[in-house]
């Protein structure tokens, strides 16, 4: 028997249904021979939850009439109905067996039928207490009723009042789906509630850095979640795309906070939740950057039971580094023995905080130690204890050189290039000029024409007997317009006669391949498409080598190339 269970960390969607008809012998009223009775009878079972539309805060106010959920079992249904001309309400009583829920016999439902005919009957109000509606029982589910056509599409597919037929000589099994809702959670975290599977939600929170380069200054970053849920079986997308909030006045950001279910597996270290972190620009900030898609990550149970405080109101945050070197960038971003709060800082200074780099592990303007000068920085956080500065010129005077814009060890007063890094001995400037750009091979199909997917690029579907063929290598042709790129090289493509798959790159003069990325399916490529880094084909392709055989392809196939393509200035 499916267990029905509700916690107030939870958003749970309940249906009442079973539809079904089976001829049974029916009883005629003693008073008229003419006159069938047919039963009313409302199955309760566990809905498919998997493919509900998300509850977010931004629904209007008819959601008041769902009730809070709870952990109560359901015990009497408050049945509103009507028929011939005049309503009735009637209190049953919720049993159950095997399959589920299912509301008892009753005399109250039986509905008289003429005799080989039919009565219109409309379900007005249907509301599940934990116990007697009025000796105490607390409403536990409600049917919603709309008083606008829509308002609860996506959460029930049918809101009452709805009617139905009933024939003599049948005994009906109606459908009604009930909802309940989690306040507190809407309230406390703002952010939409998935009814993926039943069972517990849980937060998951997000922050991240971004370095312009191994050694230069970490901003606060921009960035989107693709976040997925894998029970082995399937796989659910939770969250596509979902971004932080931003305030481009003092180029902060908040944690982007997600509500996720608990694990499907019996291992608490397998993983279930997987998230691709996309860096964005930020143009207030640091501006334009490269918008490649980071590595999937997996998080097992372990994992998001660990960021979870013993409060139980509040969690720790997973903290990206984007573009960070080690031991930033190998830092799982969850708390561990040496880092307890999980903020990848060594050498915490705030070790039960997390807190950013440049900040010495501390939240925000916070950092241990005195404050001499009195300016709000404290400790170590202050360049200048002993004389009264601004946050922006890390506690100096605006008059003292202490900022290094770009990161790359010389003080703005003395970079002749303040904004890109250079070494010393060439005042700051970069000595020769490097550019890095992503690039595609032309294909047959555009990538954003793909469901759900939301990037430029191409693939091409290479068809059984089709000749060796060369395709180009575009770079920077953002939305897929060539006439905004460049083209630098070309893929040739071959299928021999044992079914093996034959590719080489070539790169134009001056340009040369950073990185590399190869997809090939049977298939038309789905929702993979837009993260290159999680490509079928990686592990077998590495930017050093521009010659490849992939055994057993078939007679067609569908394949992508994606490269990070550098292209260097002469030196002339």
């Amino acid at each position: 028997m499916k267990k029905l269970k509700i916690s107030m960390s939870v958003l749970a969607i309940f249906a009442l249904l079973l539809t079904s008809c089976s001829k049974e012998e029916t009883v005629s009223p003693a008073d008229d021979s003419n006159v069938q009775s047919v039963d009313l009878t409302f199955g309760a079972l566990l809905n498919d939850l998997s493919n509900r539309a998300m509850l977010t805060t931004n629904k209007a106010s008819h959601f008041d009439q769902v009730p809070t959920c709870s952990d109560a079992e359901p015990a009497v249904a408050r049945i509103g109905f009507s028929y011939g001309g005049n309503s009735y309400e009637t209190d049953v009583e919720i049993l159950s067996d095997e399959d589920g829920y299912f509301t008892a016999y009753t005399e109250d439902l039986k509905i008289p039928v003429p005799n080989n005919g039919s009565v219109e009957v409309t379900l007005d109000s249907f509301m599940v207490y934990d116990g007697d509606p009025d000796g105490g029982g607390n409403l536990i589910w409600i049917a919603p009723i709309e008083s606008e056509e829509g308002q609860f599409d996506g959460y029930v597919d049918t809101a009452l009042p709805f009617s139905f037929e009933v024939e003599d000589g049948t005994k009906p099994y109606i459908d009604v789906e009930v909802l309940c809702f989690d306040r507190r959670m809407v309230n406390e975290y703002g952010y939409p509630f998935f009814d993926l599977i039943p069972g517990q939600i849980y937060p998951l929170c997000f922050f991240a850095n971004f370095c312009p380069s191994p050694d230069g200054r970490h901003y606060v970053g921009n960035y989107s979640v693709d976040l997925v849920y894998r029970d082995g079986e399937n796989e659910y997308v939770l969250y596509d795309g979902e971004i932080p909030d931003t305030d481009d006045t003092n180029n902060s950001a908040d944690p982007l906070c997600l509500v996720v279910p608990e694990s499907p597996f019996e291992d608490p270290a397998q993983d279930y939740l997987f998230y691709v972190i996309t860096p964005l620009d930020w143009p207030g900030n640091y501006g334009d950057i490269d918008n490649t898609p980071l590595v999937e990550v997996g998080l097992s149970w372990n994992d998001v039971e660990g960021l979870l405080n013993e409060d139980g109101e509040t969690a720790e945050y997973i903290h990206i580094f984007i573009g960070c070197e080690p031991p930033f960038g190998d830092c799982p971003g969850v708390p561990t023995p040496s880092d307890p709060d999980g903020d990848c800082v060594p050498d915490d200074q705030c070790p039960d905080e997390p807190g950013t780099i440049d900040n010495f592990g501390c939240p925000d303007d916070e950092c241990p130690g005195d404050d001499p000068d009195g300016d709000g920085l404290f400790g170590d956080c202050d360049d200048c204890p002993n004389e009264p500065g601004t946050w922006d010129n890390f506690g100096c005077p605006l008059d003292d050189c202490v900022e290094d814009t770009d990161g790359d060890g010389v003080v703005d007063c003395d970079d002749d290039c303040p904004d890109t890094q250079g070494p010393a001995e060439n005042d700051g400037c970069p000595e020769e000029e490097e550019t890095c750009e992503t690039a595609f091979m032309w294909g047959d199909t555009a990538i954003n024409t793909i469901d759900g997917v939301n990037r430029w690029g191409w693939v091409e579907y290479f068809e059984d007997g089709q000749d060796q063929t060369e395709f180009t290598i575009w770079a920077g042709a953002g939305q897929n317009q060539t006439s905004k790129g460049e083209a630098v090289g070309t893929v040739t493509i071959s299928v021999d006669e044992e079914g093996d798959a034959h590719l080489m790159i070539s790169m134009d003069a001056g340009y040369s391949l950073d990185e590399l990325h190869v997809n090939i399916s049977d298939e038309k490529p789905g929702s993979e498409a837009k993260s290159p880094g999680q490509y079928n084909m990686n592990d077998h392709v590495d930017a050093g080598t521009l010659e490849y055989e992939f055994e057993d392809v078939g007679d067609d196939f569908w394949i992508i190339v994606h490269t990070v393509t550098c292209g260097v200035e002469d030196d002339d």
